[in-house]
């Protein structure tokens, strides 16, 4: 019986998202509020309603990002979850089946 399910594989594609999603999102918590600052000039440069748009904009973006990132970590959990899972499902299967991985 050949494994189709490679739990390390899960559990790598996890980790990238851990290392490499996840604190990108995060750091637009730093760079978002510095483009708020931005709204106030704006009022007296533009038009109310163009600076009304870019405070909206820029509101809505600071949400996504937070909703991506939780989103991010809930799918890292989740992958844990299924790598563990299938784990313990190939576990049960062998020791009620006999495993093959022993040559026979």
């Amino acid at each position: 019986m050949s494994r189709v399910f490679d739990a390390e594989f899960v559990r790598g594609l996890s980790a990238d998202i851990d290392a490499n999603v996840v604190p990108i999102l995060e750091s637009t918590n730093e760079v978002l509020p510095e483009l708020g600052a931005i709204d106030r000039s704006l009022y007296t440069v533009v038009t109310v309603s163009m600076a009304a748009a870019y405070t909206m904009a820029n509101a809505t973006v600071a949400e996504s990002m937070e909703g991506a990132a939780q989103c991010f970590r809930e799918l890292r959990e989740a992958l844990d979850g299924c790598a563990d899972d299938m784990e313990a499902a190939d576990e049960a299967c062998a020791s009620a089946f006999g495993s093959s991985e022993s040559g026979g």
